[in-house]
């Protein structure tokens, strides 16, 4: 199951699938490790590593860092973007 995670997130095209189930993943070691009540550092390190894998993909790819850094157009609805001023003339794309 985690090479098959880890291949997805390997290949460009799936790395977002990918990703998300390597979270799922690390979030059950995390589960785990508390119901053993392991040492906090045997808790964290899924916690970093999963936050390494999501940190790497941003960093990739752009429609990644798009939507969840900055928040721009690709992931608000058409409702929400901001409208044109009509004094000013329209830009071109």
């Amino acid at each position: 199951m985690l090479i098959a995670c880890v291949v997805l997130y390997l290949v460009p095209r799936t790395a977002t699938l990918g990703a998300i189930l390597l979270t799922g993943y690390l979030g059950g070691a995390v589960a785990t490790h508390v119901r053993l009540g392991d040492p906090l550092g045997n808790i964290l390190f899924p916690v970093l590593f999963g936050a390494v894998v999501w940190g790497g993909l941003v960093l990739r790819s752009r429609r990644v860092r798009e939507a969840v850094v900055w928040g721009t157009a690709v992931c608000r609805p058409a409702g929400l973007l901001p409208k044109e001023d009509p004094g000013t003339a329209p830009t071109q794309k």
